[in-house]
């Protein structure tokens, strides 16, 4: 298993006071394992003005009068990174594999996340003890089964943190998390975004209507493609490609340098 970052928290809870809240089986209503994803990056700094304008329309998830939850994940990759490059390259068919433990609710499990050729996310997952830094029986029949891919040469690649919120629409057909302190680590290096954060909204069909992405684009926030595992995988490894992802590059400076 890769080493975990023990990065500094940026503090949530403050933001959060007097929010309406929903339980776990409440959430569950919208859980969206076959969804369109949007999402949006910006810093941290418009986050408070964000939350307070959302605050009528959404519910944040409460577990033990928790509302920020931690998130582990271990990413896997072949040794040509080939999960990474079809995220590059713009494959219309990608996939990532990942072990991720959930704070939430103590869960772990193996994931593999499916980016389909009309643009829709899927996720197919095990429940599992804990993160290894090894492909069992199980996980690797699932590979084989979605991906067609002989597991053998996966190892971990990635370990990436970050914390997380999550929330649900009044009317429980939108599910939207927002997460802060990203950092990423893949053993022999190490990156930690400060002040970015990367919300992101799940839907059954892509709703331009949506309380949230009509606020975000009130303050000119647009969306934004984000890969949390290719982002962090360049900016942890020097040897591979990242020509596509320059722009992007340019984009994330621009909002990590503003007040």
């Amino acid at each position: 298993m890769l080493p975990m970052n023990n990065n500094k928290i940026f503090s949530l809870q403050n933001l959060l006071i007097d929010h309406q809240t929903l339980s776990l089986n409440e959430l569950d209503k919208v859980r969206l394992l076959n969804r369109q994803d949007t999402k949006f990056v910006f810093n941290q700094t418009q986050l408070p003005i964000i939350l307070a304008r959302i605050k009528p329309f959404y519910r944040i998830l409460e577990i033990r009068n928790k509302l920020v939850f931690t998130y582990d994940t271990t990413y896997f990759d072949t040794d040509k990174f080939l999960f990474y490059n079809q995220h590059h390259n713009e494959n219309r068919n990608r996939f990532k594999v990942r072990f991720r433990k959930y704070s939430s609710n103590s869960n772990t499990f193996f994931e593999i996340k499916i980016k389909n050729n009309k643009n829709r996310t899927v996720k197919k997952r095990l429940m599992v003890d804990e993160i290894n830094d090894y492909l069992g029986k199980q996980e690797k029949n699932l590979i084989f089964e979605i991906i067609g891919l002989q597991p053998n040469g996966l190892s971990p690649k990635l370990n990436i943190q970050f914390s997380r919120i999550t929330l649900a629409d009044n009317s429980f057909n939108e599910r939207l998390t927002i997460d802060s302190n990203l950092s990423a680590n893949n053993g022999s290096s190490s990156k930690i975004f400060d002040k970015l954060v990367i919300s992101e909204i799940k839907q059954k069909k892509y709703n331009p209507k949506s309380q949230f992405i009509q606020i975000l684009r009130d303050l000119k926030i647009p969306e934004m493609r984000f890969s949390k595992y290719c982002m962090g995988m360049l900016h942890v490894n020097n040897e591979i490609k990242y020509n596509r992802f320059k722009p992007k590059l340019l984009q994330i400076n621009k909002i990590l340098t503003q007040a």
